[in-house]
């Protein structure tokens, strides 16, 4: 029984004494860095060697504004970029101004974010789907 306790504590103590969060955040609020970083994942990656990501492309073409802006207002940048195999199925522009009117709009608002980023994540298939795959016969 004895063992058994100087087991457990011996556990906690080494599981307890690894925990650093608080000490972390200490260090961030003593240096005075109020700044807040929106964005900490893939998609804020910086890299001109490798091939543009599916977002990269998207904010470089006009045909995808919508989606652009669709993709930043829900937060969901990282679902187009991380690594795949990943096939996105982006639509244009075109295809947003097809939508009943004021549909875009009321998913673009704040309180839709969540909504938004359920629509725009279905839109993301973690396989790699080549065009003559997806072509209606």
């Amino acid at each position: 029984m004895k063992n058994k306790l100087l087991v457990f504590l011996l556990f906690s103590f080494v599981l307890f004494s690894c925990k650093n969060e608080k000490q972390a955040n200490d260090d961030n609020t003593s240096q005075g860095n109020t700044a807040v970083v929106e964005h900490k994942g893939q998609a804020a990656v910086e890299d001109s060697e490798s091939d543009a990501n599916a977002l990269q492309v998207a904010k470089s073409l006009d045909d995808f504004k919508t989606l652009v802006a669709a993709i930043e207002a829900a937060g969901v940048q990282d679902a187009v970029v991380n690594t795949g195999p990943l096939t996105v199925f982006a639509p244009v522009n075109v295809a947003f101004d097809k939508l009943p009117e004021g549909t875009v709009e009321n998913l673009l608002k704040p309180e839709n974010k969540e909504q938004l980023a359920f629509v725009l994540k279905n839109h993301v298939a973690p396989a790699n789907f080549p065009d003559t795959q997806l072509k209606k016969e």
